[in-house]
């Protein structure tokens, strides 16, 4: 793979920071213990001189606002986070409609009144009223006028007066933390204390906004130049730089873009620093930005080496176990530079986003300390590091912690050389109390910028400071003793045994319960980008020659088809042989013989399914060069590919022992059809699903990706897979697939692809008799996700960006039509085109390409004609002029349309069309996306709750994300699969998935009698009204009055209506919500053919909250609608059905205890989905829709959960 041209430091300092990453935390503090050098009698010290101050703080010092507010709403409360929520998004808000619905959604229905007491300073009070207000009258509502004069009133409460007043609230707060709008009234509104500015501001999304942060800290270092009077740089203002700030790609996979892009923008700034003998600090950020950071410093040092000036500074995060160690490299580069530097040594703000994103990407380990006292720990000892190096570090303390700056001040011995700093707004007693004991200088982290714009950096310093286990938080807690907060911290951390936090899982034990987590590649790590390349080098030229992998392995073929690279068509990567008719005949006889005697192999197959994922991760390198070569995925696509085959095979091979064979078996040979877009992690999820659930398997693949299918198809073989259990059948669809999937053999089809040939595959095996041959499609989707004015820009962008364009948009997942609310079109649809500029098209083997090719030609040019056509009506925006011969290209594309009417059909690509909606149109926009009749993915970016669930509750869709993006669905945490023209069901990587692979082992009575139709006129009339599902009592009714259907039955109804009448948790990265919840099918035509039969079935479907349409007797019917049931949701036919109930559009599945062949030939060509047609009263699964919703609990600023532990 293609190397960035640059020199990488390889040096052994650099080293010890790499292999430091994710070392063990027990192994991390022990190497800190060797490094902490204090006494026993200097620890006792300490903690009796922090005790007095804390004493001392108590008795002369009122809390400041910060203090006060987290002490009265724990920012882990219901409340704590209303408000934490109305404070990061209100001031963003353009418009007031919405920013009334928020102030509404946020204040409603919460115990403000357990918050009235005394003791508050006056605009905590003041808010708390206000607040109790509101929740008085809620509660003091009992009946419906009531509640409704309450609602009015609370609507009254939210206009703008009310608004105005939080408005006000939320601009107080920002003068707390935002030390000024602008650096001119900054400079102005300097006292005698000494300032760090920090432009207010996240990670640049587009070059125009990095362009513009530029500006600000350029004209903010004159300015703070020109306001410099004196000589001692270390008593003038400074500045703090974020490098994301400055460069939209600014992370390690550009690398290249960045030292040559952004490396002279910070040259720049340094020079004009250099040029008024100021102070300029680089940021820390997120553990995986610290390698290139360390990169671009080193060029910023080595650029100014041996300058007198000593303002060049470095932010050093204690909670990083690589902390010492980026120390004694800064040390080395300044002695080395002969150039003095500051270091700042912070704590570090983003705890909780690092241990989440750990999690995601299954890290060995967890780059950050777990527990809050060992990085208190890693503190003290990187202290006592920066204060033995000040003859080339000036050292910067950065804390609110009194014992962690008593330490440092004891430690030093003196006050030489070196200074504390606070950020403004917290911590001024504490340190103003420091500063006169020990004369050392506190220096104030000032955020200059608009109010609006402090939302994200307020939002870490809530929650930081909101931690249980936060020092600010329990400093003026006259609950606690001075002395407990006061407690030898270095003591307690080296007699803990459990060094790490109990409640914190490895990244690999998250989803403990139901797999292990599959591991990962950290491709922001040089040292592990390096192991990756050199395991790769053997397969970049490698040829592969793929054949059918069949029990008997001589075939008539010998024509080998060219496997060329899309991206690249000079690249051949191997070549394929197909199979011959009279191989799949066999192929189809040896898979009949293999399922019968399946039975005692079948605990063997979940074994080596277990064992395959170990031999995927161990080849991983050769994986993915065949799927970043055949199938042009990008190296993160190809890796996370990877990881989810392995999480398949895991997942499924733990699930079965739970269902199969005490519950269900097998149904016999299964024909697994995958796709090309997922040509590893779908045709690895559908073999062992189908193998888990007990099936033979014959696997065919796309012809476009036949390498990867039987490279992987090995890989099961060696690891125990029976050949004959399971063969590899490799060849065109129109040909291959089309003989397998219809034969009459078979027993059932898993198929990814398009709703034709879904709907095609099940009209073929009707035609050749094959009704009981079960068919599990997963296909495509007119995927939307709708924006509202609360969402931030910067999250809805990155979403908006990776769900539209990750995998060159070839995902069934993908983005297609982006709603944007009008009052914030233009800023958010600005931002999205920005960051869609600085997106890299090219071949995947370079690691820095963003969005890489389509698969063929045909997919090219559909796109491309597509994008012409839209070209001459509609305004359409291009990330980039493609001229790109060498590959089958389209560059990333959003087509701005009127209304959603103007598309119907999805295009497999990265082309993303973009709507503007009014709030009154929202729901009417829905209900015109749902009559379009897919239900794959949807998402939304909202902080008002209330409309997120309108919202939910309205759309048609299988899998729904909530202020994240919509993409990657992770097995078993995040179930996959959709509704309608969307899919089948049951979903992908969840627990019924085997269902559809298997049948339950308790088997109703079915007979042959053919379902005939009538010519007697039906009036259908409203059908579509459905009841809820049913409680205890109306199932002690039923089975009072239908006692003849016996007590197997009911126990099995009771059984049912627990399992889909719940919603179930799945297991999920900290920070996030993934629930699987039931919905009933629709309705469904109950056509016996025994008057026991309708009555059951009408039962099932009824307690599963489905309408019906039943032959049941007048009697049956009446006894229903008085035990319980809605009487417009049953629907009584007398007689046998007429055509004209199958051919209108209500219904969604069919029970029928009969000839099913009957019933899907009276069915053909009637319906554009597949409906299911349930033969036996045991298999309910097909009445329910499934239905995941996957939330960041994050989005509004942090993980207060995480942060309570």
């Amino acid at each position: 793979m293609s190397r960035n041209e640059l020199l990488i430091d390889y040096s052994p300092s650099r080293k010890a920071i790499r292999d430091a990453r994710v070392m063990k935390e027990s192994e991390a503090i022990s190497r800190l213990i060797q490094i902490e050098n204090t006494t026993v009698n200097q620890r006792v010290e300490i903690s009796q001189k922090t005790s007095n101050l804390i004493i001392k703080l108590r008795k002369t010092k009122k809390p400041d606002l910060l203090s006060q507010f987290i002490a009265e709403y724990n920012l882990n409360s219901e409340e704590g986070l209303s408000l934490m929520t109305l404070a990061e998004s209100f001031l963003r808000v353009p418009d007031n409609k919405t920013r009334d619905k928020l102030f509404s959604d946020k204040i409603s229905n919460k115990p403000w009144s357990k918050h009235l007491r005394g003791g508050k300073s006056s605009i905590v009070s003041i808010a708390t009223i206000a607040l109790s207000i509101a929740d008085m009258m809620i509660s003091h509502g009992h009946n419906n006028s009531i509640k409704d004069r309450i609602k009015h009133a609370l609507e009254i409460l939210s206009r703008p007066g009310i608004r105005f007043s939080t408005g006000s609230v939320m601009k107080f707060f920002g003068t707390q933390f935002v030390f000024s709008e602008d650096i001119e009234s900054a400079l102005s509104a300097n006292n005698r204390d000494v300032y760090s500015f920090d432009m207010l501001g996240e990670a640049a999304w587009t070059m125009a906004d990095a362009d513009r942060y530029f500006n600000a800290y350029k004209n903010s270092l004159i300015a703070i130049g020109k306001n410099n009077k004196g000589n001692d740089i270390y008593k003038a203002d400074g500045i703090s730089v974020k490098l994301s700030a400055l460069h939209p790609t600014y992370n390690f996979m550009h690398k290249d873009r960045v030292i040559s892009e952004l490396v002279p923008k910070v040259l720049a700034l340094v020079e004009i620093a250099q040029n008024y003998n100021i102070g300029i600090n680089i940021d820390a950020e997120e553990c995986e930005r610290l390698d290139i950071s360390l990169d671009v410093i080193a060029e910023i040092v080595n650029s100014i080496e041996h300058s007198k000036w000593q303002g060049f500074g470095v932010v050093v995060q204690a909670y990083q176990k690589r902390a010492p160690y980026v120390i004694e490299w800064l040390y080395e580069l300044s002695k080395k530079s002969n150039l003095k530097i500051m270091v700042r040594l912070v704590k570090g703000a983003y705890w909780d986003s690092e241990i989440k994103k750990s999690q995601e990407l299954g890290d060995i380990d967890y780059p950050v300390f777990t527990k809050k006292s060992n990085t208190d720990y890693s503190f003290i000892a990187c202290a006592q590091k920066l204060l033995s190096m000040r003859d080339f570090i000036y050292p910067q303390f950065a804390s609110h912690n009194a014992h962690t700056l008593i330490s440092v001040c004891e430690i030093a011995g003196d006050n030489i050389g070196f200074e504390v700093q606070r950020l403004h707004g917290m911590g001024k007693s504490l340190h103003a109390i420091l500063s006169s004991q020990y004369g050392v200088l506190s220096r104030v982290y000032a955020p200059v910028g608009n109010h609006k714009d402090l939302l994200a950096y307020l939002m870490r310093r809530l929650l930081e400071n909101g931690a249980n286990s936060s020092f600010i938080n329990h400093l003026f807690d006259k609950s606690i003793k001075p002395e407990e907060l006061a407690s030898n911290i270095l003591a307690e951390v080296e007699q803990d045994k459990e060094h790490s936090h109990p409640k914190i899982p490895l990244p690999k034990d998250i989803y403990q319960s139901i797999r292990e987590n599959s591991s990962s590649v950290m491709l922001s790590e040089q040292n592990e980008v390096d192991l990756l390349y050199q395991r790769q080098q053997k397969w970049l030229k490698h040829k592969w020659h793929a054949k059918s992998i069949l029990s008997s392995s001589h075939t008539d073929n010998d024509t080998a088809h060219k496997v060329i690279n899309p991206a690249d068509f000079s690249d051949e990567v191997g070549d394929v042989i197909y199979a011959t008719e009279s191989d799949l005949d066999e192929c189809l006889s040896t898979a009949n013989e293999a399922f019968t005697s399946n039975g005692s192999s079948h605990p063997q197959i979940l074994e080596s399914l277990a064992i395959a994922a170990d031999l995927f991760e161990s080849n991983r390198a050769e994986l993915l060069v065949i799927v970043m070569r055949e199938a042009g995925k990008t190296y993160q696509d190809a890796i996370d590919e990877v990881r989810e085959a392995v999480d398949f095979l895991r997942y499924y091979a733990n699930l079965a022992q739970n269902v199969i064979p005490t519950k269900r078996e097998g149904l016999g040979v299964f024909v697994c059809i995958s796709p090309w877009n997922f040509p590893l992690a779908i045709f690895t999820g559908q073999i062992a699903a189908a193998l888990a659930a007990g099936n033979s398997v014959i696997a065919k693949p796309a012809e476009s990706t036949s390498l990867i299918a039987f490279r992987s198809t090995q890989l099961l073989i060696e690891a125990g897979i029976p050949l004959g259990a399971l063969q590899l059948v490799l060849g065109q669809g129109l040909d291959v697939g089309s003989y397998l999937a219809s034969h009459p053999s078979i027993s059932g089809v898993a198929f990814t692809g398009s709703t034709n040939v879904a709907k095609l595959i099940k009209k073929n095996l009707i035609q050749n008799g094959n009704s009981r041959a079960r068919v599990i499609a997963e296909t495509g989707g007119l995927n939307a996700m709708v924006v509202d004015s609360t969402a931030l820009s910067e999250q809805v962008t990155r979403d908006v960006i990776d769900s539209a364009f990750k995998s060159a948009g070839q995902r069934c997942s993908a983005l297609r039509i982006l709603l944007i609310q009008d009052d914030c079109f233009d800023t958010t649809i600005s931002m999205i085109k920005g960051a869609m500029q600085e997106l890299i098209l090219g071949n995947p083997q370079n690691l820095r390409t963003d969005c890489g090719p389509v698969i063929n030609l045909n997919a090219k040019t559909k796109l491309l004609d597509h994008i012409k056509s839209s070209t001459l009506k509609n305004t359409v925006s291009l990330s980039s002029s493609n001229n790109i011969s060498n590959g089958h290209y389209v560059a990333p594309t959003i087509i701005e349309l009127d209304d959603i009417d103007q598309i119907n059909e999805e295009f497999f690509g990265p082309i993303l069309h973009v709507i503007r909606y009014s709030t009154e149109s929202l729901m009417e926009t829905i209900d015109k996306l749902n009559e379009k009749g897919y239900g794959l993915t949807f998402g939304v970016h909202s902080r008002i709750k209330s409309q997120v669930d309108q919202i939910v509750s309205r759309i048609n869709a299988g899998n729904i994300y909530v202020n994240r993006n919509q993409v990657g669905a992770i097995v078993g945490s995040q179930p996959f699969g959709g509704e309608g023209l969307s899919g089948t069901g049951p979903k992908a990587g969840g627990p019924h998935a085997l269902h559809g692979y298997s049948r339950s082992v308790s088997t109703g009575r079915v007979s042959n009698q053919k379902l005939t139709l009538s010519d007697t006129t039906f009036n259908i009339g409203d059908i579509e009204k459905s009841s809820p599902m049913i409680n205890d009592d109306m199932v002690k009714k039923l089975r009072q009055e239908f006692s003849s259907l016996g007590g197997e039955f009911f126990n099995f109804l009771t059984e049912t209506i627990e399992s889909y009448n719940s919603i179930i948790s799945l297991p999920g990265p900290t920070g996030e919500s993934n629930e699987l919840t039931y919905q009933a099918k629709g309705c469904t035509l109950c056509f016996g053919p025994s008057e026991t039969d309708s009555i059951k079935q009408t039962i099932l479907a009824l307690a599963l909250g489905n309408s019906v349409i039943s032959q049941i007797n007048s009697k049956v019917f009446s006894s229903l609608v008085d035990i319980g049931f809605n009487k417009n949701s049953i629907t009584r036919l007398e007689g046998m059905p007429s055509n004209e109930i199958f051919e209108n559009n209500h219904y969604h599945a069919i029970m029928y205890f009969g000839d099913a062949l009957s019933v899907e030939r009276i069915l053909e060509n009637k319906r554009e989905e597949i409906i299911p047609i349930v033969s036996s009263i045991y298999e309910p699964w097909q009445l329910v829709k499934e239905r995941v919703i996957s939330v960041d609990t994050t989005a509004s600023g942090g993980n207060a959960n995480l942060l309570a532990l």
